[in-house]
């Protein structure tokens, strides 16, 4: 039977930083995980190897549990991979941000108590010292897995599948066009084409860094897997204005929760805790200006004035992206308009879980998505929403959420009302209640049965 490979070479370089993963990596794991399930023997990972230089794999059963998640903890020294002393959460020295030399002696401090394990340095400054245990304690020895070259691995009529963020990795697409040359079928996974739908809010060199590698992927790769019919469709037409073909098969992505595995209560940071002692809505993704945040906020600002409404307070859940200063500065300079809006920088799954769980509603009302994964993360909670009606977001909703038009303020405050209205609201909750929701196993099987099988025509 033919071999698949998964190209996790963005989650590779991702962990020597962080301890937690993206959505597009989260996606990608949950993907992965179920093809284990379905192939065992023949699942294997491929990335390029930052530290040997070469591009290497190994079977997937080495490094994925039965749970289908990655230990980030385990998976840098498993693999050899340097890995970067993690950076501390912001909450940890908020207090310290103008005093860069202070801070470095207290990041210091704070991992020098955290390693003695002692707690009274933490309790003096009201910081969490079971968090940092939760965040940073030791761990275990990690025996490193054997790596083969994976042009020793991978034989014609096998298949490598780029899930994650491919573009601007030199390595892996030269490793992609030689698997190509020897017979080995190679499929991308596209999860938007965010760059050429909105070019004014992208970073210009991430842009054109991911125009050139959609453009040159046509030359080496069998077919596209899309994570929606949207995405497909903008698939279609961008290849087609470059005089290009190419096959497109669709494999929507999952309505699911963050899959946070809980062992009792989550470790909360002091501001997730203080953002859930009131009702509140959540609002999850990077804070960037595709996601519409400013007139979000202003949306909430009206309504604030007005003093027949109970409002709920605003949680952005995200980590900082581009073009941001000016609206974080104006978070900061009101107060988050004294209170009504608060961010939450880069929360982990943990707290995500707590914070779909105890939202009234979400709000996405991005200018554009792929997919969408905030509105089915909401949905697999039971948690209406309030989201855009553009791109691939009401492929993703159904009919289980409140649609405004992202251009209009008047819309979003309407279907923001109409959210708030109890009765509506329950209404919506007892139809997501009754709909089967779309699983990662789904998603994970109709990406096999893509790979397996032939693609369909480019126009299907």
């Amino acid at each position: 039977m033919a071999q698949v490979f998964f190209d996790v070479s963005d989650i590779v370089t991702y962990i020597r930083e962080h301890r937690s993963v993206s959505g597009i990596q989260r996606a990608a794991v949950r993907i992965i995980a179920q093809a284990v399930r379905l192939r065992r023997d023949d699942v294997f990972l491929s990335f390029y190897h930052p530290v040997k230089k070469a591009y290497l794999t190994c079977p997937a059963t080495d490094l994925i549990d039965a749970l289908g998640t990655f230990d980030i903890e385990a998976l840098a020294p498993a693999l050899g991979v340097r890995s970067l002393k993690a950076p501390v959460p912001a909450q940890f020295l908020d207090r310290y941000r103008d005093q860069p030399y202070k801070q470095a002696v207290h990041v210091v401090r704070m991992r020098l108590a955290g390693r003695l394990g002692k707690p009274r340095y933490f309790d003096k400054r009201g910081l969490d010292f079971d968090l940092w245990q939760k965040l940073y304690s030791p761990r275990k020895a990690i025996k490193p897995v054997a790596l083969r070259p994976f042009a020793d691995a991978a034989q014609p009529g096998d298949t490598v599948c780029g899930l994650g963020a491919i573009w601007g990795r030199g390595k892996v697409e030269s490793a992609f066009r030689s698997a190509h040359a020897r017979g080995v079928r190679v499929v991308l996974l596209v999860h938007d084409l965010i760059p050429m739908k909105l070019p004014g809010q992208a970073d210009p060199k991430a842009a054109k860094s991911y125009h050139n590698w959609l453009v040159g992927s046509a030359d080496y790769v069998t077919g596209y897997l899309a994570n929606s019919e949207a995405t497909a469709r903008d698939l279609r037409e961008f290849l087609s204005e470059q005089g290009l073909e190419g096959k497109v098969h669709v494999t929507p992505l999952a309505q699911a929760g963050v899959g946070a595995a809980l062992d009792g209560p989550p470790a909360l940071s002091p501001l997730v805790h203080e953002a859930t002692t009131v009702p509140y809505v959540l609002c999850v993704g990077t804070i960037e200006p595709r996601k519409n945040l400013w007139r979000l906020v202003q949306v909430w600002a009206r309504l604030a004035q007005r003093s027949d409404l109970d409002l709920p307070r605003l949680v952005l859940a995200g980590k900082r992206g581009w073009l941001t200063n000016g609206f974080l500065a104006m978070l900061e300079r009101t107060g988050g308009l004294g209170g009504w809006v608060i961010w939450l920088d880069a929360p982990n799954d943990a707290e995500l879980d707590h914070l779909y769980r105890h939202c009234l509603f979400t709000a996405t009302v991005s200018l554009y998505e792929g997919w969408g994964l905030p509105i089915g993360e909401g949905l697999s909670y039971g948690k209406t929403g309030v989201v855009s009606q553009t791109s691939s977001m009401p492929e993703v909703g159904g009919d289980m959420v409140v649609y405004c038009d992202p251009a209009s303020m008047q819309s979003m405050e309407a279907a923001v009302l109409r959210c708030l209205d109890v009765s509506d609201r329950a209404a919506l909750e007892a139809r997501i209640a009754q709909t089967t929701l779309r699983s990662w196993d789904d998603v994970g099987r109709d990406v096999m049965a893509a790979l397996e099988g032939p693609f369909p025509c480019s126009t299907c």
